[in-house]
């Protein structure tokens, strides 16, 4: 998580975090499954993370068949 962008302007405050793909484990590995007493926000950022943890590994997959192609 190398950038990370702070927005707060009145009724704007927020956090962009850019997490890199190789990150995303980890992150799920220390917070899914949530604790039974999680925050919505909690679950609907696992959730996220799940979504891009498989968008990720499709993209890599699909990496390794276009590399193979080009070889032959």
């Amino acid at each position: 998580m190398d950038r990370i962008y702070l927005n707060h302007r009145h009724g704007e405050r927020r956090i962009h975090i850019e997490i890199n793909e190789h990150e995303i484990a980890d992150l799920l590995d220390d917070i899914d499954p949530p604790v039974l007493d999680a925050f919505d926000a909690t679950k609907k950022l696992i959730e996220i993370l799940k979504v891009a943890h498989d968008t990720f590994a499709e993209d890599r997959r699909s990496d390794a068949v276009e590399a193979e192609t080009s070889r032959t």
